[in-house]
């Protein structure tokens, strides 16, 4: 632990705003402490440009960072920071997540920051990240589409830093290594909303309350003034933002969002079907572009590479099984066979009866009725109890009907009546011969 964090926690622990001996006096008596007793303080120093200080309102710098901390279970639990500072005053303000930043949490950490200083400023300087740059060639920077929507709304500039070289800051000092070391580290994680209350209390105390090194004057009391020049900012619905955007749906009815895949009822795709993806409340409301027909409903995800939605069967679970027994019994015109042939597929497959009724009422569609009822007389007489065996019996019965009829179509006609029974004359071999030869003489 560092000297400082450790005046602080002395703070926080007594409640005391000043303590009775000053930072300098104790940082010394650390330092004895830590020769005294071989403990070495690791040091990854870095260095920065001198440039020149900006207006205020003019400019904030945005890091973000991760640290793991002990919970009151003992295990470690990965936190994730979000920080931003304005330029000029060194005011800070820090916002901690238990996952990482995505599009969406990162716009909602700018807007608690911006309540926070109450209002924002002209620019914000970001390192380049995944979740708000796609990608950056030779200064054409293309947003994500979140954050891009974003920007249009609020109409902040942004200065992107370049590619490995969040240096190119400058006035950074690095506010996200303070918060982790200054505040969080050793500290024991309960839940996050009371940590990030803690967190605002310790920049109340110690992080916007001290002198700061470079500037030599406190942040809070220069960002008395500052404020003043920040710019008002205008309320972001995420709701609006997504219904301006529309999502293709996938052969396999599901919708990509987000890094997640929602499902929508079979048969919703047809090529170039797009869709509204309408998130409020933390549900998400898949609607058509068109028509406006809700699709599906479902919690919006905030983890990637999930798939939401309840499986799709071919069950019929909107009837009882009772109500689809009544079904097949008219389908079959209450035919006094059909009684038991459900009883003895009930008896041998009862986990599956309920898809069995399914299949036999499927056959109606496929098969006509009588045709579906020779069947069931077939798989009676042999005892073959299933639907899979009726439906074995009607296509066997019908290819056996059809050999039938094409047997009696090739069959030659009978001979009229007035033919039959007449005698076909028998000649003599020789009175072919003697005609073959009157031919040969004759040609």
């Amino acid at each position: 632990m560092s000297a400082a964090q450790v005046y602080d926690w002395i703070k926080e622990r007594t409640s005391l705003e000043t303590l009775d001996f000053k930072k300098r006096a104790f940082r010394n008596y650390v330092q004895e402490i830590r020769t005294q007793y071989g403990i070495k303080k690791t040091v990854s120093p870095r260095d920065y440009e001198a440039v020149e200080e900006l207006p205020m309102g003019q400019q904030a710098q945005v890091d973000m960072g991760e640290i793991k901390l002990e919970t009151t279970t003992g295990r470690y639990k990965k936190v994730y920071c979000f920080a931003m500072v304005l330029a000029h005053s060194r005011y800070k303000f820090i916002l901690w997540q238990l996952n990482p930043f995505t599009t969406d949490t990162f716009i909602t950490a700018h807007m608690k920051a911006f309540e926070f200083y109450g209002g924002r400023p002209r620019e914000i300087v970001y390192d380049q990240d995944k979740i708000l740059a796609v990608s950056e060639n030779q200064g054409d920077i293309i947003y994500t589409e979140g954050f891009q929507n974003y920007i249009n709304e609020i109409k902040f500039d942004v200065f992107l830093c370049r590619g490995a070289d969040p240096e190119s800051k400058g006035k950074v000092e690095n506010v996200v290594k303070y918060a982790k070391h200054g505040f969080a580290e050793h500290r024991i994680l309960r839940d996050i909303n009371s940590f990030n209350d803690e967190c605002i209390a310790w920049l109340k105390r110690t992080g916007n309350a001290e002198e700061h090194g470079t500037t030599k004057k406190i942040p809070a009391e220069v960002f008395a003034l500052e404020k003043e020049y920040l710019l008002s900012v205008p309320c972001y619905s995420f709701t609006t933002a997504n219904e301006s955007i529309t999502y293709q749906v996938r052969k396999d009815n599901i919708v990509l969002y987000k890094g997640n895949r929602y499902r929508v009822p079979k048969g919703t795709y047809c090529p170039g079907k797009k869709v509204y993806m309408v998130v409020e409340n933390d549900m998400i409301a898949i609607t058509d572009c068109l028509t406006g027909e809700i699709y599906a409903t479902h919690p919006l995800c905030h983890e990637k590479g999930m798939l939401i939605g309840q499986k799709r069967t071919d069950r019929d679970k909107s009837k009882s099984i009772l109500e689809q027994e009544r079904l097949v019994e008219e389908l079959f015109e209450n035919d006094e066979l059909v009684k038991p042939f459900l009883e003895h597929i009930h008896e041998n497959k009862p986990r599956y009866y309920r898809d069995q009724l399914g299949v036999i009422r499927r056959l109606f569609e496929e098969w006509n009725a009588e045709a579906v009822k020779r069947g069931l007389k077939y798989c009676t007489e042999k005892e073959l109890y299933s639907a899979s065996d009726l439906k074995s019996s009607i296509i066997y019965l019908e290819q056996v009907l059809s050999e039938k009829n094409e047997e009696k179509k090739s069959t030659r006609p009978a001979l009229p009546k007035k033919y039959q029974g007449n005698q076909v004359e028998v000649r003599d071999l020789s009175v072919y011969e003697e005609a073959m030869g009157r031919s040969v003489v004759n040609g």
